[in-house]
């Protein structure tokens, strides 16, 4: 991932590709003070990244990809910042220190290229999203298709027999006792597959409406990130997986302009970032949760965020 770095006065650009560039402050209030390049362990391979730190060490900025070290530690020398190289031991380490956001946080994203195939997704506790509503609207969305395929085949059998019919043109009335029996029967099994049709539609509408009241917490703003109950079930979100976790409380903070997010479970997971507060008090109510909501002083967000377990940036 491609990304450049300039002074233009008392400002940092930031430029990357398909992107505006970012303006970022040098002097006053939330400015950008520290190069932190960092790596952490992935699943298959090691991370790298760059985040951009203010005064009290908390994220302006981060960005992932591998970078010359030299190339930034001569920048931060040339121009005055601290330049800091951090290897964390754990993914869940680095995402905590990202998740810490500073008032001026501002995020910077790349236009992935499209997958070449669809990913296969599966019902049950292994999928890798939860499903939209019950099991059995599942069940139902398969006799959809089922039906969907009846209504080709349907019409495919009474193309072939109204053209074979009409090439008989010496016996027609013999064949038509046949083709009107056929018609009939066909015509009868799309009619009720019609009707499973609309009653699906409708369970699948009815579930939709089920899961949206007050069964998902959405955040707003990049990167995706929600809260879903699904059979029971707390889930979070993102845009990289889906997983279970164990809670029965949120805490919903706000401490300095721009400073706020959500803490599930006691220090579970940091969720940063604006959570609409009426939607978190119904999310909670629905799902038998209890939601606390505090004002931080600058002290208790950088104690409270740095003892949690993991985080979404």
């Amino acid at each position: 991932m491609t990304l450049a770095l300039a002074v233009d006065h008392d400002d940092l650009v930031v430029e990357v590709p398909e992107h505006p560039p970012v303006r970022l402050p040098l002097a006053g209030g939330a400015r950008v003070c520290t190069l932190l390049f960092f790596d952490y362990p992935g699943r298959s391979r090691t991370r790298y990244g760059l985040a951009l730190l203010d005064e009290s060490g908390l994220v302006i900025m981060q960005a992932p990809g591998s970078r010359s070290r030299a190339d930034l530690e001569a920048f931060a020398r040339r121009h005055g910042l601290t330049f800091e190289e951090r290897r964390f031991a754990t993914g869940e380490e680095a995402r905590v220190a990202l998740a810490r956001r500073s008032p001026g946080w501002c995020m910077v994203g790349w236009r992935m290229p499209p997958p070449a195939l669809p990913r296969l997704r599966v019902p049950g506790p292994r999928s890798l999203r939860p499903p939209k509503g019950p099991a059995k609207v599942w069940w139902r969305e398969q006799l959809l298709y089922a039906l969907m395929w009846l209504v080709l085949a349907y019409g495919a059998a009474f193309a072939t027999l109204v053209v074979l019919n009409m090439t008989n043109f010496t016996d027609v009335t013999r064949g038509m006792d046949t083709l009107g029996i056929t018609s009939l029967v066909l015509a009868g099994l799309t009619a009720t597959g019609a009707a499973a049709v609309f009653l699906v539609g409708i369970g699948r509408r009815r579930a939709r409406r089920q899961t949206a009241d007050s069964r998902e917490l959405q955040r707003q703003g990049k990167p995706h990130c929600r809260l879903v109950v699904v059979h029971d079930r707390l889930l979070l979100e993102t845009e990289r997986r889906t997983r279970e976790i164990e809670a029965d409380r949120l805490l919903l903070y706000s401490a300095d302009p721009g400073m706020t997010g959500l803490i599930v479970g006691e220090g579970r997971f940091h969720l940063p970032g604006h959570w609409d507060p009426d939607a978190a008090r119904r999310f909670a109510v629905r799902n038998g949760l209890e939601l606390e909501t505090r004002t931080l002083s600058r002290e208790e967000y950088l104690d409270l965020t740095s003892r949690v377990g993991d985080a979404v940036p």
